[in-house]
């Protein structure tokens, strides 16, 4: 599993949050909901557009959960391909229907053209295909796997200054709210 953990210290926070709880909680809530929802747009940008009918970047949410006096900002999918497509993987073999349904829908091939494309995919994923090098010479040396699209981490360090400026704005609107 892929995460990022940021935590904030600001002093001013635990003794705010001791005398305003239901302040202290509401501007937590609303400026990690604000962080987290800029982070989910910024994963769902990088993240790759696939052929399915259901898009990995369509199952990547953000959501805040409230436990007591924590509370928590999480951005992520459901998808068990998610880790693989963040982090990348090793070389394997696998299997060969969602790869020809890509085949199919971005390259346009059909029948035994699309499974013969697909075929050659997955063998190059394990590291078995015959990868060449110009003028025809086969490499020697092993290969296979995916590389990680890095969606999660490009999209949370293009984010991250901003999102710890709305960390920090959460004494402010403790304050605000205690005297509005």
């Amino acid at each position: 599993m892929f995460g990022i953990k940021t935590k904030v210290d600001l002093s001013e926070l635990e003794e705010l949050t001791k005398r305003y709880p239901e302040a202290s909680r509401e501007a937590r809530v609303m400026k990690l909901t604000e962080a987290v929802n800029l982070l989910e747009a910024a994963v769902k940008k990088e993240t790759p557009y696939g052929a399915g009918p259901i898009h990995l970047r369509d199952t990547e949410h953000s959501s805040v959960k409230v436990s007591g006096e924590k509370v928590a900002g999480i951005v992520g999918t459901p998808a068990k391909y998610g880790e693989p497509v963040e982090m990348g993987t090793k070389p394997h073999f696998p299997p060969i229907g969602p790869i020809q349904f890509w085949v199919e829908k971005k390259l346009g091939l059909s029948g035994k053209e699309a499974t013969s494309a697909a075929f050659g995919i997955a063998m190059a994923m394990s590291g078995k295909g015959a990868r060449r090098k110009r003028g025809g010479k086969r490499m020697t040396k092993p290969w296979g796997g995916t590389k990680g699209a890095k969606m999660f981490e490009t999209g949370f360090e293009e984010q991250e200054a901003r999102v710890m400026a709305i960390l920090n704005e959460i004494l402010e609107e403790i304050v605000r709210r205690v005297s509005g």
